[in-house]
């Protein structure tokens, strides 16, 4: 499988439309790595039941064509049973009939590793990769979790033939990319020794959990991401055909709607949209949606339609932004900008990727 791309997203119903609109050509190379999203109304089994039943469906019908794809719980909590199993082998088995591959990690309950044991050993998982993750706490030096990964991992490993090394940088905007680039080459080559890597794919951020900390309301500003940077810097020492750039598209690997209490949505939403160009994300934000309205949107789909790094028609997202700049089409709110901004990103990334411009 070439994967050239990995977008991070939350297994939501805009991401995963967003994704179906991407043109095949460009979806070829694309593996989507998901994590469940937390949930508004409670962590409970019955919830996470239903929603994954409800997601193996969505899959089926709006991403049949993904040659694969990483599906992980990072966000939930890792001692929920639903139906008598722990939630990521529940997960595992309904989604057995996808090309779905499993993600470890040394942060995870024994139970989520015997989860994708028990499942690869009953014949249910077909993937013969394993993704491990591992973030900055952990990645900075291997030899300090050397045993902890044999302890915990080594049996899970044996059970795959290649495993993916996902290096995830969560939100790197205060970070110097060179350091870090640094660390990821020493720890990939110190665990290549041990163990066989088919791809390297180093992922993260430069947007925290609240955009009200770029910018405040009725302004626009562009923040330079430093995702880009890592990831070109660590190609410049660690060129072994292996790497594979991430990111988390538009959205903050820390946001989560389930963060902010129901009654409070209207007071604390102010409308906004983000556009990536370059290495940057352009952010414009507009005012209170309760006080200001949701026609505010179209003025503000108008500005960035007319900024020069706007690409025209150039994704079915950036052509959403068009129609909304003529004030044409129905009114958008928080979640419907959501698909066209990512839907536009993955399209300008994996473009970006072919053609070597990263």
């Amino acid at each position: 499988m070439d994967i050239r791309y990995v977008p991070f997203l939350k297994s939501k119903q805009n991401e995963i439309h967003a994704l179906a609109e991407v043109e095949p050509n460009l979806m070829k190379s694309i593996v989507p790595f998901f994590d469940f999203p937390k949930k508004q109304n409670g962590d409970t089994g019955v919830n996470y039941e239903l929603g994954i039943q409800r997601l193996v469906k969505k899959f089926k019908k709006y991403l049949k064509e993904l040659n694969g794809f990483y599906f992980d719980i990072y966000d939930i909590d890792d001692d929920i049973t639903v139906s008598g199993l722990h939630i990521y082998e529940f997960l595992l088995k309904e989604f057995s009939s996808l090309p779905i591959i499993p993600v470890v990690s040394i942060d995870r309950s024994e139970l989520q590793k015997d989860s994708v044991n028990n499942v690869k050993t009953s014949g249910a998982l077909k993937s013969n990769v394993v993704a491990f993750r591992v973030t900055h706490e952990d990645f900075q030096n291997f030899e300090v979790i050397e045993e902890d990964v044999e302890d915990m991992l080594n049996d899970t490993f044996s059970l795959f033939s290649q495993i993916d090394l996902v290096f995830d940088c969560r939100i790197c905007s205060t970070t110097t990319p060179s350091h870090i680039a640094k660390q990821i080459a020493l720890f990939s080559s110190k665990f290549q020794n041990k163990y066989n890597v088919r791809n390297i794919i180093v992922t993260g951020s430069s947007i925290p959990a609240s955009v009200a900390e770029i910018l405040s309301s009725h302004s626009e500003e562009s923040v330079h991401r430093m995702e880009i940077d890592i990831f070109t810097n660590l190609r410049s020492i660690l060129d072994d055909g292996k790497l594979v750039f991430g990111d988390y598209t538009i959205i903050s690997p820390d946001y989560s709607d389930a963060d902010i209490p129901p009654e409070q949505m209207q007071n604390r939403i102010t409308a906004k949209l983000t556009y990536s160009f370059d290495k940057k994300h352009y952010f414009i934000r507009g005012g209170s949606l309760k006080t200001k309205g949701r026609d505010q949107y179209y003025d503000l789909a108008s500005t960035l339609c007319g900024k020069h790094f706007f690409r025209n028609s150039n994704s079915s997202g950036d052509n959403y932004f068009e129609e909304k700049s003529r004030r044409e089409g129905g009114q958008c709110y928080v979640n419907t900008v959501i698909k066209p901004a990512i839907n536009s990103h993955v399209t300008y990334m994996m473009q970006r990727i072919l053609t070597n411009s990263i």
